[in-house]
């Protein structure tokens, strides 16, 4: 490990890469194919279960060496948490317009995704409109706090704002300094001392106990606004190591807009023409997706894993073998699909520490609602087009798309606690409290908040089927578990090895951001090729260390 060339982007610029509890460059190892697979196994089939991020990275990489990936996705589309649903006309045909249900946003340090954006042509220029980046009104406690673009926060805020950064400031600079020189050896001691210092404490206790004095007050507003950024108060039950991670990789930082929606990148990971050994060809031209097709159970016997699912042409039950077999789903689906629970008279999958972390890791809902409006009607205004705010829509955002005429707003983006408040109503009720509240805050904006066909996109996660959740955030001493799943792939190495790798942003180290999942889906892939005989090279994740770190 030892040393690295500097990690700063091609303009000069610092990019905290690799990812820190991994410190494995998947961008020196995507330079060329994962493997290269023996020719008795071209064409061989294996199986994908989830057509999310993770799992569909997985099978674009396994298609090039000569594999035949059959992906079986629960829902009727693919994507995932890559959700850029499109809005209709009066005919019910889409339009140009999207809503994103899942990923809006994509900090810059995300090098794999955007490894992936240059290769399928992504156009990804714009900045999302976060607080602060652009004219924004913070509304706290019925009081107004207007935030110009690239400004300093308002006067409000500056205390919270100022301990805030006097706190972490050090903390990241403190790893960031040899990381700029690819020292990555001091990179790893400073993190294993993060670990030691903060494990098993929460985000709450952490700021409380060790940042600069905060009064009550002070606390109430980080919880409700955060510096103007958002509210944190659904995340204070959160381990701190999870918010450390957020800010030594800049995930908060330098969000990309990508402009055809995010899901694009798995539509292309679909559609995209690769060189295999038997030609150019896509995962659509060998019609990879299963649709509407949930797995009831994975087993193992014989030597092989096992998927049980019901077919949604015949309606019959179908059990099938295959060599290797990628679980890229949530770790809420794995259980429904028995992974912690084995038949009695079959093979575990999973180590009893696997299963256990299957369970436990916690995740959080999250809730967005979008409208589509006529016009963008904001520009030439003086509107602002960032609303945070401590009453039900928490986040609005105005949202400036170049290939539609149309506006598209957010109107409420919530996470944890704050999601779950208006879950119970159907999606006109609470558009109907969504905008009161908008328009009480900010009636100049509320009169324009009139949806085109009336039609309203909402999204709660936690109610979604075969999601469960939003996404993985650690409670206080969790990543030992995260280690557990993260590194499961790695049974590809072992004698003992069944055949069935795990892969989501719900193993990752990276939970909620679409980087982890990429992360995990190559490692699964690689396992995969390993399994069946292929030459893997010698930089592959295969080559990564569990041991890296003590987590507990």
């Amino acid at each position: 490990m030892s040393m690295l060339p500097s990690m700063k982007q091609d303009d000069g610029t610092f990019s905290p890469w690799p990812n820190v509890d991994t410190l494995h460059d998947y961008l020196a190892f995507l330079q060329n194919d994962i493997a290269t697979l023996p020719k008795q196994k071209w064409g061989t089939e294996v199986a994908v279960i989830g057509a999310g991020a993770a799992g569909l990275v997985a099978a674009y990489e396994l298609l090039k060496i000569g594999l035949k990936p059959v992906i079986f996705e629960a829902s009727n589309r693919i994507g995932g948490r890559l959700y850029s649903k499109h809005f209709h006309d009066k005919n019910g045909e889409p339009v140009s317009a999207f809503a994103e249900l899942g990923a809006m946003r994509i900090p810059e340090s995300s090098r794999v995704f955007f490894h992936y954006a240059e290769l399928f042509g992504l156009d990804y220029d714009a900045l999302f409109p976060d607080p602060g980046l652009v004219d924004t009104l913070l509304y706290y406690q019925n009081d107004f706090h207007w935030w110009s673009a690239n400004e300093p926060v308002p006067e409000a805020f500056s205390v919270v704002d100022e301990n805030w950064r006097h706190f972490v400031k050090p903390l990241a600079e403190k790893i960031h300094r040899p990381w700029r020189e690819g020292d990555l050896d001091t990179v790893a001691r400073t993190w294993q001392h993060y670990i030691e210092q903060y494990k098993g404490r929460s985000f709450y206790e952490v700021i409380r106990s060790e940042s600069a004095v905060w009064f009550d007050e002070d606390l109430d507003r980080f919880g409700a606004l955060g510096i103007g950024t958002g509210g944190f108060g659904p995340l204070y039950h959160i381990g701190f190591l999870e918010i450390l991670r957020v800010i030594i990789h800049e995930w908060e930082d330098r969000q990309k807009l990508i402009s055809e929606g995010v899901e694009t990148l798995t539509d292309h990971f679909y559609t995209h023409q690769v060189k295999t050994p038997m030609g150019d060809l896509s995962l659509k031209d060998i019609d990879a997706v299963r649709l509407n097709t949930p797995i009831s159970w994975i087993s193992y016997r014989d030597g092989n894993p096992t998927l049980r699912y019901i077919d949604p042409k015949t309606q019959q039950e179908v059990r099938k073998q295959y060599p290797a077999i990628i679980v890229a789903t949530t770790t809420r689906s794995m259980q429904m699909m028995g992974l912690t629970i084995p038949p009695k008279d079959r093979a575990d999958l999973l180590s009893t520490n696997q299963k256990t972390a299957v369970r436990n890791l916690h995740h959080i809902n999250a809730s967005k609602m979008f409208i589509r409006t006529e016009t963008k009607f904001w520009k030439n205004t003086t509107l602002p087009l960032n609303i945070q705010t401590d009453e039900l829509p928490r986040g609005v955002y105005l949202l400036d798309y170049p290939q539609t005429e149309n506006g598209v707003v957010c109107m409420s983006y919530t996470w944890g606690d704050d999601s779950i408040k208006l879950i119970g109503l159907s999606p006109e009720e609470r558009f109907y409290i969504i905008r009161e509240s908008i328009n009480r805050i900010l009636p100049e904006l509320g009169q324009h908040l009139i949806p085109v066909n009336d039609e309203i996109i909402q999204i709660d996660w936690e109610a979604e089927p075969y999601y469960y959740g939003a996404f993985k955030l650690h409670l206080p001493g969790q990543e030992n578990d995260t280690s557990e799943l993260y590194y499961q792939f790695l049974s590809a190495l072992s004698p003992e090895d069944r055949g069935v790798y795990l892969a989501g942003d719900s193993v990752s180290w990276s939970g909620g951001w679409v980087e982890g999942a990429l992360h995990t889906g190559i490692n699964a892939a690689t396992a995969v090729a390993q399994r069946l005989g292929a030459f893997v090279p010698e930089d592959s994740p295969l080559s990564q260390k569990p041991d890296l770190y003590q987590y507990q």
